[in-house]
Formats: structure tokens, C-alpha cells, sequence
């Protein structure tokens, strides 16, 4: 289960990341997209950036930061017929150094189509990638911790959601097929739904 149901779990993109698995010249392929990594008690933050380019100029800017480290691992792949799909993961970790601030993801040679890739904080909420708020509390410059805001009806939809897979995961345990089988069927004609009221 994910530390945060909303809160950190967008991304954006630049070039042609989404499209770059279809050029047949591997020297064609090009963009990426980036992921903003959060925990409930943490030390730092963290981007991770996914590109195609090795030697890509990934640059953080903004106020009210400092990076702590930056390492970059490769990740060889092919699509099964020969074509080169490898990647590359540029990870920048963080820390706040003010109350107030934000951080950007800019890759100057890769503008054309680029998103706005950045998170901002002051001194009671963060903003992440898809503009998501949530409580922050800077206890030092290496100690934070994020809450999640939820609406009533998103944490029921969760707990409801929880109790699905739990039954699922029971009943996977207990070898009943038949169970599982109906199990999905309520899931995907929303018996786990929370519905609004009129």
C-alpha cells in the first residue's frame, strides 16, 4: 500500500516520453518524465527522473532548498523483437532549508512540450507535482512530516477499497476461486463504491 492515496502521485513529462518506445532508430527516442517521492516522516524528498539521453542536463531551481545527493543508474531493456527501449533514472534528493519555497525540474534541452514539473511549500502545507495539498511540519532541516487532506468521502472510498483487498487477499489465501471470482465482480459494479448522496 502506497504511504499517500493522492498526495505525491502524479508526474509530467517532456518531448516525446510517451511516444518514444515507437521509434525505430534508437537514436530518435527522446524526453522524459519525472516523479516527485514523499513519506509520511521523512529526512529529504526526492525527483526521480526517467530519460532516454545519458548526458541529459537535469537541473533543479527554486528557493528554500538544498540538494544532498544525485545518482543516475541505467536500465537496460529491449521490447522482445531486438529494439533498444533502455532507460535511465536520475534521482536528485533534497532537503528544505526554509519555511517557504519550491523546487523545479528543468531540462533545458528538452522544452518543447515541457510541463510545469515543481512542488512548493510554506509554513503549514505542501504542494506537490499536481498541485495536491498537504499538512507539513518542518521539525528541522532534516526531519519533516506529511498528512495527507482527505475529504470525508475519499477516506470511506479508502477504507472500503482496504476491505476489498484484505477479502481478496484472504480468500486467495484460502483457495477459494469462486469467492474471488465474485469478489471482482462486486468491485467492478461498484458494490465498494462510496455513493454520494442526493
Amino acid at each position: 500500500m502506497r504511504d499517500f492515496r493522492i498526495f505525491s502521485g502524479g508526474g509530467c513529462e517532456w518531448g516525446d516520453w510517451e511516444d518514444n518506445f515507437g521509434f525505430d532508430d534508437p537514436n530518435d527516442r527522446n524526453g522524459a518524465c519525472a516523479y516527485f517521492d514523499a513519506w509520511p516522516h521523512c529526512s529529504d524528498m526526492q525527483f526521480r527522473v526517467w530519460h532516454i539521453k545519458e548526458d541529459l542536463g537535469i537541473e533543479l531551481t527554486g528557493e528554500g532548498f538544498k540538494i544532498t545527493e544525485r545518482k543516475t543508474k541505467f536500465f537496460p531493456d529491449d521490447d522482445g523483437e531486438g529494439k533498444d527501449t533502455s532507460s535511465y533514472c536520475t534521482t536528485l534528493v533534497f532537503q528544505l532549508t526554509k519555511p517557504q519555497g519550491m523546487v523545479s525540474v528543468v531540462i533545458p534541452s528538452e522544452d518543447l512540450f515541457q510541463e510545469d514539473c515543481s512542488i512548493k511549500w510554506d509554513e503549514q502545507y505542501i504542494y506537490d507535482i499536481d498541485d495536491q495539498k498537504a499538512h507539513l511540519k518542518i521539525k528541522s532541516t532534516d526531519h519533516y512530516e506529511i498528512k495527507e487532506i482527505l475529504s470525508v468521502e475519499q477516506q470511506q472510498h479508502y477504507v472500503l477499497q482496504d476491505r476489498y483487498f484484505k477479502l481478496k487477499s484472504i480468500t486467495r489465501k484460502m483457495g477459494d476461486v469462486d469467492l474471488i471470482h465474485q469478489l471482482n465482480l462486486a468491485w467492478l459494479s461498484g458494490d465498494f463504491d462510496i455513493k454520494s448522496s442526493p
